[in-house]
């Protein structure tokens, strides 16, 4: 029959274990939260970076193309001049190769600044993401600390109850086969 005191020191012993439980769940939690954030801060950055990329290589892109097309243009002009062939021919030739110039810059500044909203998006669904993980953590912290405290007070209150009554340990005389251990 174990004594009161032997009850007593158990009880605080499990007290103690459950409120240590609670404080590493709850601690854990919160860590992990901030890591979650982290990580969506660092895809954040990185997006950002990508965004960046996008917009300053099609700039790139598009003044290399505004140069082979005045390349283009000048050998053309040549070519024509060259050849002989009418001033108003070769003024609408030159003229749609312009266009088509144009037209084909545009087309890449167009795609560097849809890469780049891409990736600004992308950039701000991780910064969200990151938020919501860091939110979710922070109430799973928050539930593991209110369910340690609510298992902590019903063990205190079960072990100080007045009526409660030293507890016999009885032999084991029967396991699972029916039959006795001793």
């Amino acid at each position: 029959m174990c004594t009161p005191e032997t009850l007593a020191t158990m009880a605080l012993m499990a007290k103690g274990t459950a409120a240590a439980g609670t404080v590493v769940s709850t601690v854990g939690a919160i860590q992990q939260g901030k890591s979650a954030q982290n990580l969506a801060n660092y895809n954040a950055q990185i997006a950002q970076n990508e965004a960046i990329a996008a917009r300053q290589k099609a700039e790139f892109d598009a003044k290399a193309q505004e140069r082979q097309a005045r390349l283009f243009a000048g050998s053309q002009r040549a070519s024509m001049a060259a050849t002989g062939g009418e001033l108003l021919d070769m003024g609408d030739i030159g003229d749609m190769s312009a266009e088509e110039a144009e037209l084909e810059n545009l087309a890449i500044r167009y795609g560097g600044e849809m890469g780049y909203r891409a990736g600004q998006q992308g950039a701000d669904l991780a910064r969200f993401q990151g938020k919501v993980a860091k939110q979710t953590a922070q109430g799973k912290a928050a539930s593991s600390l209110l369910t340690g405290a609510s298992s902590v007070a019903s063990m205190g209150a079960k072990y100080s109850s007045p009526t409660a009554k030293p507890t016999t340990i009885k032999p084991l005389t029967n396991n699972y086969f029916g039959v006795s251990p001793y």
